[in-house]
């Protein structure tokens, strides 16, 4: 979460001075009376100045609160303006060079196909200018450039044409959308992020859901589909008493189940029922949704990596290794970090994939459950309770309202109600 800036407003610079002249250790009171503010002004103004700026609240045996300061506690408000400056500052740098490191793979993708095209169109004229020397020189190590070696640079060339035109159907059917083509690079290396980053809370808001639908009582195998653990790890259920405040209930037989009741009041009519009968994880895509057409980035890096490597194997252009060599390595990295990455995915794939027969296996034993299982289950019924909803007629205090007014409407509330009850018992006459 961003940190929020530190403002300062006239009644907070006031305060400052006040508690500075005052020597640093004031009350709310001290301060209404050096400067003319309302008491609950300067309360709440010298509330925010000691959070911000590392204060001490001392409370006297009396319930009256002194506040006290640091030597120099005004500083805060600078060094934290500095912090404030470098964090956005930090932000957008961060911003900037992340976007050009994305792009910055597809343009390089783009110039080394460039220079090899460049390289290519360069032989073809030698070898169409100079064809008769260099057949006659043939055997002296000049350049040649054949017949083979020709239909190759063709089928080169023409790579993508024949990629584009049998993949035409198919996209007259299902148009992708606009895609941009250096993102798209990006992605092709490494990807689009973690597909499960938010696990963590879909999984704690499963297994409060799950706790509501079932009264607020559960069973460790109840939890299980959404922790992951083992049905009989009673220990597993620990991080979900802490979180969610609940408390263990030993059954007659000597199981446990566990209660809830913090997590059985309402204030809202919604229904919490549970979504999803586990805890699903998304595999990882070699690509994310947000990616396009990858079509392209293939043909490239493809007629990359074949053109560079052909150059490259030509003896009669050793002289142009220094050149060659950082194209070869990029082209090779450029296929070898997705064809590593697509292992690794697979491999995690098949973890995720095993993690999420698990708990569904976990589920399914729960609509056949066991005889000790049912015995829990049963026992599990009988201590569930209702949502206890707060309703408006229920509130006896609301900030909304001061307790001056609160305490009126009470006050008129209780009078009805006597007033009534004594007309009932006939001691008030009502007729005129």
């Amino acid at each position: 979460m961003q940190a929020q800036p530190v403002l300062k407003t006239k009644e907070k610079e006031i305060v400052l001075k006040a508690v500075d002249s005052l020597g640093r250790r004031v009350t709310a009171a001290d301060v209404a009376a050096k400067t003319g503010l309302p008491v609950l002004v300067a309360q709440a103004e010298l509330n925010k100045v000691a959070a911000e700026t590392g204060g001490h609240m001392e409370v006297a045996t009396t319930g009256d609160v002194a506040y006290k300061f640091d030597p120099g506690f005004q500083n805060a408000y600078l060094a934290k303006g500095i912090a404030r400056f470098f964090q956005v500052a930090g932000k957008k740098a961060f911003d900037i060079a992340y976007f050009l490191l994305r792009i910055s793979f597809g343009i390089m993708l783009i110039l080394s196909v460039l220079a090899v095209l460049f390289i290519f169109i360069a032989i073809m004229i030698y070898s169409n200018k100079g064809g008769n020397n260099d057949r006659d020189d043939y055997g002296g190590g000049s350049f040649h450039f054949g017949f083979f070696d020709y239909l190759i640079l063709r089928d080169l060339l023409n790579w993508g044409m024949y990629s584009t035109a049998s993949n035409y159907g198919n996209q007259q059917q299902k148009r992708p959308r606009k895609s941009n083509f250096l993102f798209d690079c990006f992605s092709f290396l490494f990807g689009d992020g973690n597909p499960n980053a938010d696990i963590e809370e879909k999984k704690w808001s499963l297994i409060a859901s799950s706790i509501r639908d079932h009264g607020g009582v559960v069973t460790a195998e109840q939890l299980a589909p959404y922790t992951g653990a083992e049905p009989t790890n009673e220990d597993a259920v620990l991080p979900v008493l802490v979180r969610f405040d609940g408390k263990p209930e030993v059954t007659e037989e000597g199981g446990i189940v566990y209660s809830f009741p913090s997590m059985q009041v309402s204030a809202t009519t919604a229904s919490s029922h549970v979504s999803a009968p586990f805890l699903k994880e998304n595999r990882w895509p070699f690509v994310g949704p947000q990616a396009g057409n990858l079509i392209m980035v293939y043909v490239l890096a493809g007629f990359n990596f074949l053109g560079t490597w052909w150059l490259f194997l030509q003896p009669a252009l050793r002289e142009l290794w220094p050149i060659l060599l950082p194209l070869v390595t990029y082209g090779t990295l450029f296929v070898a970090i997705p064809l590593c990455r697509k292992l690794v995915l697979d491999a995690i794939n098949k973890r995720i994939t095993e993690r999420n027969g698990k708990r569904s296996t976990y589920a399914e034993m729960l609509k056949a459950p066991s005889t000790e299982l049912t015995k829990k289950l049963s026992f599990a019924n009988q201590l569930r309770t209702g949502t206890r909803a707060i309703k408006s007629d229920d509130i006896v205090y609301t900030t909304e309202e001061s307790n001056l007014d609160q305490e009126s409407a009470d006050q008129l509330i209780e009078f009805d109600k006597k007033l009534k009850e004594g007309r009932d018992k006939g001691e008030f006459d009502a007729s005129p």
